[in-house]
């Protein structure tokens, strides 16, 4: 980044959020680093921006906080597409020069494709002991070999128990989500006992159904399984977009 401008005194650069259709409504709240939320336009564009200390922005959670309602509060309003956290430029006018005009056909075209959709998130994991419990009440032979087998040989078993139940309940859920999903994006599960970690893109007049189906799985499920749903979300799984 070079050609950052002074703003009272001290260097800034301009920090770009989103970019949406043309509108003159901004945040009131503060953006990252604390600064003014502004729009820059360009033809029938608005990148969502703020200026920022142009050394020194990291990734601090009350700036990426701040960075996940700006946008959120945007999306709410209007179709958006997300930039990344700590996307900036030299100042607004290179706001215009190098990413509004330069990418305009394909922002334009990003705005048509997700006018509509949303992201939500589904995150699914194990109550441990609930379910190791419900494990050995499905599998008898587990709580005989308690008895029988080694203290490896035991682990092993239900190890190999708990993934074929986490497998098939993955399933169930990615199936039921994804009857209404127009695109799905599974991240990989971070310990044994996460069950899913995806993101869905549903069409909005569709949410209130998955919100239905995900309230009775997780209502069938409640002995075991603790459930987290977000949304609706900007489509930030979906959209592949860098500035510059």
């Amino acid at each position: 980044m070079a050609g950052a401008t002074a703003t009272a005194g001290r260097a800034t650069c301009t920090y770009v959020y989103a970019v949406g259709r043309a509108s003159k409504k901004t945040s009131r709240r503060e953006g990252v680093g604390g600064g003014k939320v502004e729009a820059v336009g360009y033809r029938d564009l608005t990148a969502i921006t703020s200026a920022v200390p142009a050394q020194g922005l990291r990734a601090r959670r009350r700036d990426l906080l701040r960075h996940a309602e700006i946008v959120q509060e945007a999306f709410e309003r209007s179709t958006v597409v997300p930039l990344r956290f700590g996307t900036t430029l030299a100042d607004r006018d290179a706001v215009v020069e190098e990413l509004l005009a330069p990418a305009y056909d394909q922002l334009v075209g990003l705005l048509r494709r997700f006018d509509g959709l949303a992201e939500v998130t589904v995150r699914a994991f194990y109550r441990e002991e609930e379910v190791l419990r419900e494990i050995v009440r499905e599998h008898p032979r587990l709580a005989r070999l308690r008895d029988t087998a080694s203290p490896l040989e035991l682990g092993e078993a239900v190890a190999k128990a708990l993934a074929a139940k986490r497998d098939a309940a993955a399933a169930e859920i990615v199936d039921t989500v994804g009857r209404f999903a127009l695109d799905v994006a599974l991240d990989e599960r971070r310990t044994e006992l996460e069950i899913v970690r995806g993101a869905f893109l549903i069409d909005r007049d569709a949410l209130a159904s998955v919100d239905r189906e995900l309230a009775e799985l997780a209502r069938a499920q409640a002995e075991t399984t603790v459930f987290k749903y977000t949304g609706p979300l900007p489509p930030h799984h979906f959209v592949s977009f860098a500035a510059g």
